[in-house]
């Protein structure tokens, strides 16, 4: 129902003019792909997900772990927050680790950025969010209906996060993400700042946070990959497979000792954050990004 209000209100005011962030209609490109992800991975996956959390939850509190009481009003903006936090530390683990880069870029590689993009995420990356997110919400043992009011409150945030509208919310972002700031994140130069969905603050602890948003001229895509990326569905369940099966460690020469020369594990993750590090922290996006 969350999915469904969301996208109702969020595709009509996307025809806006004045609101939108870019010109884009309806049913852009490679729409259909994302609409089998938002079945695949979301319709279906969503229920799966709170059936684990509740049972797991309730497996915890029969062997005798402690179950956290609290009102309504107390366990929303808790189960809200650890919801953010346990999305948090899975999106840093995509961003982090090579190999779930790999199927993370499915994410990244969309070259529009509207209310369907949301949803556009690999099965694996379905996978660990599914497990890794809910952590904290099993181990203090929210309600279950106070996860759900939490879940339904993420997902209609994300998705306003990747809307295709120039909303002025400067006053939420010294706690809340943005569109603006979230499409930070988009940018192939910045991926690897701004990774928060709700809350601001994961990201401003980390030194990752970046407060201006990035032009309407501005690029999106996969860095290094923006436009040769595979945008078919299930080219995009595939090519992550096949890109794994042939990972290799790279490594880079350093210099060592007295004037020696060193080979080190390199990881693209490494290459990305450098990327990142000598960005601007003020993202123009003149000439493509």
């Amino acid at each position: 129902m969350t999915i469904a209000i969301g996208a109702l209100v969020l595709a009509l005011l996307e025809r806006l003019e004045r609101l939108r962030f870019r010109a884009s209609p309806l049913w852009r490109a490679h729409a259909a792909s994302d609409v089998i992800y938002l079945l695949t991975g979301y319709v279906a996956g969503g229920s799966l997900a709170l059936a684990y959390i509740v049972a797991t939850s309730h497996w915890l509190g029969r062997i005798g772990l402690p179950r956290l009481a609290a009102p309504r009003w107390a366990s929303v903006p808790l189960a809200l927050v650890a919801l953010d936090l346990g999305n948090y530390a899975a999106h840093w683990l995509l961003h982090r680790v090579d190999a779930l880069w790999e199927f993370h870029k499915a994410h990244h590689s969309s070259p529009t950025l509207d209310w369907l993009a949301t949803f556009r995420s690999h099965l694996v990356e379905q996978t660990l969010r599914r497990l890794v997110a809910p952590a904290l919400l099993i181990v203090a043992g929210l309600p279950p209906d106070a996860v759900v009011v939490a879940a339904s409150l993420f997902t209609a945030w994300a998705m306003l996060n990747h809307s295709n509208l120039a909303l002025d919310l400067g006053f939420l972002e010294r706690v809340l993400v943005t569109p603006a700031l979230h499409r930070v994140h988009h940018v192939p130069r910045t991926t690897e700042r701004n990774l928060g969905t709700v809350f601001v603050f994961w990201d401003a602890l980390r030194g990752t946070l970046v407060r201006t948003g990035p032009a309407p001229d501005c690029v999106f895509g996969v860095p290094g990959e923006a436009e040769v990326y595979p945008q078919g569905w299930l080219a995009q369940l595939l090519e992550p497979v096949r890109r794994v099966s042939r990972l290799e460690p790279r490594r880079t020469r350093v210099n060592g000792a007295e004037g020696s020369q060193l080979l080190v594990p390199e990881t693209a993750w490494l290459a990305r954050r450098s990327m990142a590090i000598a960005a601007r922290r003020h993202v123009s996006c003149s000439g493509g990004g």
